[in-house]
């Protein structure tokens, strides 16, 4: 288990040393890795235990269990495919070894939020995973990256700011681990947990603190964006899960009212799709629709519905990422990411289309595609536990099924005059191989549900 830390660790620290010619090659190799250690090199109940800095109540204690091991498994698999997606041309242009280094902190900081079992640890990962970013969109990003990579600071700053003090004072009263704390006073409890819901507004994000999101994803760069909608937003509600847990009063009581948030966050996240006309905008709203699934289902607090928010999370770190892929090939095929611009789309890349066909597919919660389970978990969780949301999830999956098929339509049909406009469709391009890393294990999640209820250890839906 250490291992999957030490090697990005190791990593960081000869990064210095790689000839700029190598960077790809080396950064590749470190990937793979650490993708084959969470693959095959842990199984859920490992444990380690080390005082580190007692007297604070930090110690270095990890753990694998059957919620954060397919997290983990994601999180090599979209490092990876950030690199492996790029074809022969470089991620980064150009291709630099402050990017390298910074995106592989967030990774650092994303395993060692997912292993951890204390919760200084988990601040600790969490920081490291969201403040690299600032540096990718100030450094990579597009024309108005300055603005965006300042709105993404300081919301980040709000949300590590209310963490931080949420976490103290659970250490002064003596909690240092995510067991559950029926003894701990009422308020207690209740300023904790208000504390940790600000943060988990903001970071998820919840309506209507999603604003940093879009603005953050429209000026990063493409491995950036894959990364950070892949698994960096999975860090919040898989925090949401842990601290759920240690208090148990207070979450028991705001589970209607965070149901209902989800709900809300759904619908809007569905509806601010719709009206985009930039398609990395119209992926960055959709997945603010995603975490209202999560929100749902964390908020109801029974181990299936926690099953189900995971496997949302899966569903949506494999469809986002390959999305964000899909709208970078576009701006270089059509020289544009306007919907207005995609007629023409599948003449000059009809291989390009049929992954944009099928992650489309994913969003609209197709059978037989990996973000089915999930959302049909949180519906039958949420039938039995809060039906009043299925008012916001029903309408929440009509929108967002409009949203993608006019996505589809504009990519694959349109009237000459449109198809003309598009450019030079004398040549066809076949290249667009790299979106299989995500499309591949898309399909096998939601075609093979056996595979993974049996290799995640998980119960279903009982």
């Amino acid at each position: 288990m250490l291992a999957l830390l030490i090697v990005p660790c190791l990593f960081l620290l000869i990064l210095p040393f790689v000839p700029v010619r190598r960077l790809k090659l080396a950064f590749v190799t470190m990937a793979s890795a650490d993708f084959l250690l969470a693959l095959f090199a842990m199984a859920p109940g490992e444990a380690i235990d080390l005082a580190w800095w007692p007297q604070l109540g930090l110690n270095f204690s990890l753990g694998v269990n059957h919620y954060n091991q397919p997290l983990l498994w994601l999180n090599g698999l979209v490092l990876l495919t950030s690199q492996l997606a790029a074809g022969r041309e470089n991620a980064w242009s150009p291709l630099s070894k402050g990017s390298i280094f910074w995106l592989s902190t967030a990774y650092v900081g994303v395993s060692l939020a997912f292993l951890s079992q204390n919760v200084l640890l988990y601040f600790v990962g969490f920081e490291m995973a969201v403040l690299p970013f600032f540096l990718l969109v100030r450094k990579d990003g597009g024309e108005n990256r300055r603005v965006a990579a300042f709105y993404f600071l300081g919301f980040s700053a709000v949300a590590g700011m209310m963490l931080l003090a949420a976490v103290l004072t659970l250490v002064v009263h003596h909690v240092t681990g995510f067991q559950s704390q029926e003894n701990l006073a009422l308020w207690v409890q209740w300023a904790v947990y208000l504390l940790l819901l600000a943060t988990w507004a903001i970071k998820t994000p919840l309506w209507p603190f999603h604003l940093w999101l879009p603005r953050t994803h429209g000026e990063a760069s493409t491995p950036a964006s894959m990364y950070l909608s892949g698994v960096t937003l999975k860090v919040a509600p898989y925090g949401f899960l842990l601290f759920s847990r240690l208090l148990p009063a207070s979450s028991h009581h705001a589970s209607p009212l965070l149901a209902l948030w989800g709900g809300i966050t759904l619908l809007a996240g569905s509806l601010l799709a719709l009206g985009q006309k930039d398609l990395k905008q119209t992926v960055a709203q959709s997945s603010i629709a995603s975490m209202g699934y999560v929100m749902i289902a964390l908020s109801l607090g029974t181990p299936a519905s926690d099953e189900a928010a995971v496997l949302v999370m899966v569903g949506h770190g494999l469809a986002s990422p390959l999305l964000f892929w899909i709208a970078g090939e576009v701006e270089k095929v059509q020289g544009s990411r306007s919907l207005d611009d995609l007629p023409g789309l599948y003449r000059k890349d009809p291989l390009l289309v049929m992954f944009l066909t099928v992650a489309a597919f994913a969003y609209m919660g197709i059978p037989g595609l990996a973000l089915f389970p999930g959302e049909f978990g949180v519906i039958t969780v949420a039938l039995k536990h809060a039906p009043a949301t299925l008012y916001l999830i029903g309408p929440g999956i009509l929108v967002m099924a409009a949203t993608w098929l006019r996505v589809l339509a504009r990519a694959r049909f349109g009237s000459e005059e449109q198809v003309s406009a598009s450019g030079d469709l004398s040549v066809r391009r076949f290249g667009s191989w790299g979106g299989l890393w995500l499309t591949v294990p898309l399909v096998l999640v939601g075609l093979i549900p056996e595979w993974w209820i049996h290799l995640w250890h998980w119960g279903g839906l009982k």
